[in-house]
C-alpha cells in the first residue's frame, strides 16, 4: 500500500513511483496534494496497480478522478482496513 500526499515532480512522488514499479499488486491511495498526480496523464499511465483518491481532497482542489481511479465514500476506512490486513505494508510519501 502506498499513501501519497505529495504533488507531481516532487522527489518523494518519484521515489513512490519507483518503489511501486517493483511491488506486487500495489495499491496507491492519493490524499491531500497527492490528488494532483491525477492531472499528470503520463505519470498516471505508469502506475502498475489500483489507484484510490480521497473525494474531499479532489473536490477541494477541483481535480477530477478520471478513468480507472476509485473514489470511495469511505476512503480512510478502506485505507485502515487494508493496512490492518494480514501481511500488508504501507509506505507513506
Amino acid at each position: 500500500i502506498f499513501f501519497l500526499t505529495r504533488p507531481p515532480k516532487c522527489e518523494r512522488t518519484e521515489l513512490c513511483l519507483r518503489l511501486m514499479e517493483h511491488g506486487e499488486d500495489p495499491v496507491l491511495y492519493l490524499a491531500g496534494d497527492g490528488v494532483y498526480n491525477l492531472l499528470d496523464e503520463a505519470l498516471m499511465g505508469k502506475w502498475p496497480g489500483r489507484v484510490l483518491a480521497c473525494k474531499e481532497d479532489l473536490e477541494a482542489r477541483g481535480v477530477l478522478a478520471g478513468e480507472g481511479v476509485r473514489v470511495p465514500e469511505d476512503f480512510y476506512q478502506l485505507l485502515v482496513e487494508e493496512m490492518m490486513a494480514e501481511g500488508s505494508r504501507i509506505y507513506t510519501f
